[in-house]
């Protein structure tokens, strides 16, 4: 029984098991796995941590004051990741607490079995010798995977605990974003996870990543409609998406394309949506789009 230290990153723990070294004969993997990736849920502070944008720093939970990791993304990531994941400190919380917790855990990873505990205790068969950790499957385990590929849970909606996708291939307006990202984004999502492009930097993918109080943007590499048609074989993972990208290309935006996945507690999905839609180019906007000079306040190398 291996504990990690509160503040590690699930990922790169589990690659560990799997590490080779063949010109010194090591391959940790011919002796050793992980039987089951679990996280303990501080049921108590679970709402006060993901609505803090603490860093691990503020906490003094790290001495590398370059370390710029939020509680709230290091436990998201924990619990996105665990195939178990254990509610303790159940007994400190209401009932209907308890109920939203879960439905929200549920939400953000609906694939992992979740053990209510007092005093963390759990009956070890529970969590030894299950043989139910499987790497691949960890790693499209989170809510806003299975969101994506539609893989929707509407049961957990009973308790207010609720999801949608917006998609749309328009790009946003870059000041109308960013104002929309600063002064109107709800409070009441808890989890949002996608990719979106503003006009003004057609040619970047942009990756927007929001947990509790953390909002992270960054660049999450080039369209494929950015490159020259004979430059993509240079990569093989064009090859292998050729065909699903020829179903989806656009005349007038290629592969680009704003999908993001919501997730957060009484949503008024409507209204959400109707915001994000006004932050899109105007048809009058689109007509000339790339060659009109936008102002754009989002910092220049996220």
């Amino acid at each position: 029984l291996i504990e990690s230290t509160g503040i590690s990153e699930p990922i790169p723990v589990a690659q560990t098991f799997s590490y080779t070294d063949p010109n010194n004969n090591i391959d940790l993997s011919s002796f050793s796995y992980i039987d089951t990736m679990v996280t303990v849920v501080d049921c108590y502070n679970f709402f006060k941590d993901f609505g803090s944008a603490e860093t691990l720093w503020d906490r003094q939970l790290t001495a590398d004051d370059l370390d710029n990791r939020t509680i709230v993304n290091l436990l998201t990531d924990q619990i996105e990741f665990a195939n178990v994941i254990v509610l303790n400190k159940i007994d400190l919380v209401s009932e209907q607490t308890a109920r939203i917790l879960e439905a929200a855990i549920r939400k953000l990873n609906p694939g992992a079995k979740i053990i209510c505990a007092e005093f963390a205790k759990v009956d070890s068969a529970e969590i030894i010798g299950t043989g139910s950790f499987d790497f691949e499957e960890a790693s499209s385990s989170a809510g806003w995977i299975k969101e994506l590929q539609s893989e929707h849970t509407p049961e957990t909606e009973e308790y207010g605990i609720s999801s949608f996708v917006f998609r749309d291939q328009r790009p946003f307006h870059p000041q109308r974003f960013y104002k929309y990202l600063n002064d109107v984004y709800p409070h009441n999502i808890i989890r949002a996870k996608g990719l979106f492009w503003l006009a003004s930097r057609p040619d970047i993918a942009l990756s927007l990543s929001q947990a509790g109080g953390s909002l992270r943007l960054e660049s999450a590499g080039a369209w494929w409609c950015s490159i020259p048609e004979k430059q993509r074989y240079d990569y093989t993972s064009y090859a292998e998406m050729r065909d699903d990208l020829r179903k989806r290309w656009h005349l007038e935006w290629g592969d680009r394309k704003n999908e993001i996945v919501f997730i957060g507690q009484e949503l008024d999905k409507d209204r959400y949506i109707a915001d994000l839609e006004q932050c899109l180019l105007t048809e009058k906007e689109i007509d000339g789009w790339k060659d009109t000079t936008w102002l754009d306040e989002f910092p220049k190398n996220m």
